[in-house]
């Protein structure tokens, strides 16, 4: 057994089915942002501020506050995963904003094993969607 990479593994929200990896990695990051804090009964702080942000006008600093949120709540709640990459874009006609990000992944950071690290660059989601995106 010496060698194994020990992945986090979980149940996926939408089939039931067990996932491991990078995609319960997505789970955990979109449970994060999409739950606001002081929801979540016995761990309050749980979560990030991002809903209250994204019902203002886009502005830069506005902008700033997003990135710093989602950076912030991620670095504080997934220990696996350090954004390095991050861009919000529109995503649709509509004028939906989405969010790009990409970073290392450490399949054992929760142990503080992070000699084994893997780069990131995933696809844009949705923000208003965070909390249904795996």
């Amino acid at each position: 057994m010496a060698g194994q990479i020990r992945y986090r593994s979980g149940i996926d929200g939408r089939t039931g089915k067990v996932i491991t990896g990078i995609p319960h990695l997505m789970q955990s990051l979109a449970k994060i942002w999409g739950t606001r804090i002081d929801t979540r009964v016995m761990r309050l702080d749980f979560g990030s501020d991002l809903r209250s942000l994204l019902s203002e006008d886009l502005t830069p600093s506005i902008a700033l506050l997003i990135y710093n949120e989602l950076v912030a709540s991620a670095a504080r709640w997934e220990p696996e995963y350090v954004l390095n990459q991050l861009q919000l874009v529109t995503i649709s006609e509509t004028g939906k904003l989405g969010l790009r990000h990409g970073g290392l992944y450490f399949p054992e950071g929760r142990f503080g094993n992070y000699d084994l690290a893997v780069p990131l660059a995933l696809k844009a989601t949705p923000l208003n969607r965070l909390g249904n995106a795996a």
